[in-house]
């Protein structure tokens, strides 16, 4: 069904209110009483009393008092109709055109219109006489896209901000590498330095040990093993044949109670095997140093 809106201003109808009452009788039960019974009947106490020619509030039970209807008050509501319209989802022009009995183009006048395009929430016009005061439809703003240019921007200053942090990564991967190298050469030069001193103290050690063999000898084998070997314990002979402070050969070694390689032998012990040599050959073994004995 189509719907006619009437022109010009809205219509308003008001209503009369309409009133009805009902008398009934009540008889009195026990833990009645007169402000409970005007409660439950929409009434007043003075009414009951009134209707009932009472002078106090005391009723008993079994008695009889007569108790007003509620009174009913129907009001009609009043009506309004305006020639506007609130678009709905789903609406479209043709549609409102038909239900209310008027043409797109009347709608599209009324309203300011350029286009057939309708938003949900917005007020349409359907009567002429309110073309007046009919705001026009607006579309809803649609955010325009970022220009090439920002956009471009944009996209230079990210780059920058990643290469700066690709230059920053690789500086501190660069100084620890560094680091890790000087700490390598830190200590190596702390090795060399403990062989060192590892060495000397063996070698002063050796010596203490030959000055102390000579004095309870009579010889001086610190000076025959810093003549043979310079005191160093552990040397080996060019050709590989000699061995140790007093230069023994693996088989004279062996034939004063050595063992194993003579360089391989502590300082004492070669010195001890040094003494059994001398005391079986003198210091023939060591044709060149034996006179440092």
């Amino acid at each position: 069904m189509k719907k006619v809106i009437s022109v010009g201003a809205a219509i308003a109808v008001s209503g009369t209110l309409a009133y009805s009452a009902e008398a009934a009788s009540h008889t009195v039960d026990t833990g009645d009483t007169i402000w409970g019974l005007a409660q439950e009947n929409n009434t007043s106490v003075e009414t009951i009393k009134s209707e009932n020619g009472l002078t106090s509030d005391i009723i008993v039970p079994g008695q009889v008092i007569e108790i007003g209807g509620e009174e009913k008050a129907e009001e009609e509501t009043e009506t309004t109709e305006a020639g506007l319209y609130t678009i709905k989802e789903g609406d479209t022009l043709f549609e409102i055109a038909q239900e209310f009995d008027v043409t797109v183009s009347d709608l599209k006048a009324w309203n300011n219109l350029s286009s057939d395009m309708i938003f949900a929430g917005k007020t349409l016009t359907v009567s002429g006489e309110n073309a007046e005061q009919a705001p026009a439809v607006e579309a809803p703003q649609v955010e325009e896209p970022a220009q090439p240019a920002q956009q471009e921007q944009s996209n230079n200053e990210a780059a920058e901000q990643q290469a700066a942090q690709q230059q920053e990564q690789a500086a501190a991967e660069q100084a620890a590498q560094k680091e890790a190298a000087a700490k390598q050469e830190r200590e190596a030069a702390q090795q060399q330095k403990q062989e060192q001193q590892a060495q000397q103290q063996q070698q002063t050690q050796t010596e203490n040990q030959s000055t102390s063999s000579s004095s309870n000898s009579g010889q001086n084998w610190g000076a025959l093993a810093q003549c043979e070997s310079g005191g160093n314990a552990g040397v080996v002979s060019s050709n590989g044949l000699y061995h140790g402070l007093y230069q023994f050969d693996v088989q004279t070694w062996k034939s004063v109670g050595g063992s194993g390689l003579p360089s391989q032998a502590s300082a004492a012990e070669q010195t001890k095997r040094a003494e059994i040599l001398y005391d079986q050959r003198g210091s023939q073994p060591w044709p060149v140093c034996g006179s440092r004995l």
